[in-house]
């Protein structure tokens, strides 16, 4: 019970120190967050760039390594430019795409795994304004299972990514050593890294519903403001969560591969 009460604080420790960090320079770090939203999820959601999508994969443990040491930067108080940041890691760059590559090989073996589950999905959407509420009901109860296999899927992946990048790009880890080395710190931190996870989550989503309240009475009292002011502030709330995450996933990795 001790130890679990104190890998919970630990969790909450490494949010406190995370805020604090951000708050050293949150236009740098707002501005890192929209670089990576705008990389990894808005350009590979364009029709015409959906390709950009498996190259976004290949390349982001090189962007995540270029932020981190960013953030490293930051808390250590040296100056190094993104420019001089990315020629230090230069060495490392093709086991970071390796790196990626691995991370593409999963996620293609996910949506085989969930393809004839999300086909069926897909087939009954697309009728969803014919649906009687019946079976809109029944359409959920369907959605909830494979979202289940989508997230049970999704966590080797989440525990063999959060640490590799940086071991590779900092400590000199070889590809399979860095996602051993990954799995292993997240299972033996679990409880601080779900403890951090759910009170960022919960923060973030707390905000936003506040937001949405406001935005709601403002609609109400001006509507064309509070339609136009909504969707930036949300989307500003999503650059904050991101760049929390980005600076929750470096306080972790620099505690617990401290001695590495």
């Amino acid at each position: 019970m001790a130890i679990l009460q104190s890998r919970t604080q630990t969790g909450i420790s490494w949010i406190k120190e995370s805020i604090a960090l951000f708050k050293t320079a949150p236009r740098k770090w707002l501005m890192l967050a929209l670089a990576y939203l705008g990389v990894f999820v808005m350009l590979p959601s364009i029709p015409m760039l959906q390709i950009f999508a498996l190259v976004s994969i290949l390349i982001w443990p090189i962007f995540l390594a270029v932020a981190i040491a960013q953030y490293r930067n930051a808390e250590l108080k040296k100056q190094q430019t993104i420019a001089q940041t990315v020629q230090a890691i230069q060495p490392k760059m093709l086991q970071l795409m390796a790196l990626g590559g691995a991370c593409l090989l999963y996620a293609v073996l996910m949506s085989l795994i969930l393809n004839s589950d999300l086909q069926g999905l897909a087939s009954l959407a697309q009728n969803k304004d014919k649906l009687t509420e019946s079976q809109m009901m029944a359409l959920l109860q369907k959605m909830l299972p494979v979202m289940l296999k989508m997230l049970l899927l999704s966590i080797p992946l989440l525990m063999a990514t959060w640490f590799s990048p940086m071991l590779i790009a900092f400590n000199n880890y070889s590809v399979v050593k860095a996602i051993k080395s990954s799995i292993a710190g997240s299972l033996q931190y679990i409880v601080s890294l779900t403890a951090a996870w759910l009170i960022l989550s919960f923060g973030i989503l707390a905000l936003m519903l506040g937001v949405g309240i406001v935005g709601g009475i403002v609609s109400a009292l001006v509507p064309a403001f509070g339609q136009l002011l909504i969707p930036f502030v949300l989307f500003g709330c999503m650059l904050l969560a991101t760049a929390l995450m980005l600076a929750f996933q470096y306080v972790s990795y620099r505690d617990v591969f401290r001695a590495a």
